[in-house]
């Protein structure tokens, strides 16, 4: 498996992760309740793992693609 396959695997999984982090945490912010404050902080929590992660793959996988074109053109 050459690297930039490995990286796009890593991206891949990295945003599942992140996806499936933030979509937990704010699950969890509606089973604790909207209007507390233990809720509000999980929900806020899980959108900017969401972010995060949505980020970072896209770095990784922007890394991977350009690492494939100059090993390409080499």
């Amino acid at each position: 498996m050459s690297i930039d396959n490995r990286l796009m695997a890593v991206g891949l999984v990295l945003g599942v992760l992140g996806i499936g982090i933030g979509v937990g945490l704010v699950t969890a912010s509606f089973m604790v309740g909207l209007g507390t404050a233990s809720g509000s902080s999980l929900s806020s929590s899980g959108t900017i793992a969401i972010v995060v992660f949505l980020v970072l793959t896209v770095v990784v996988i922007a890394a991977a693609r350009q690492q494939k074109q100059i090993g390409g053109q080499g």
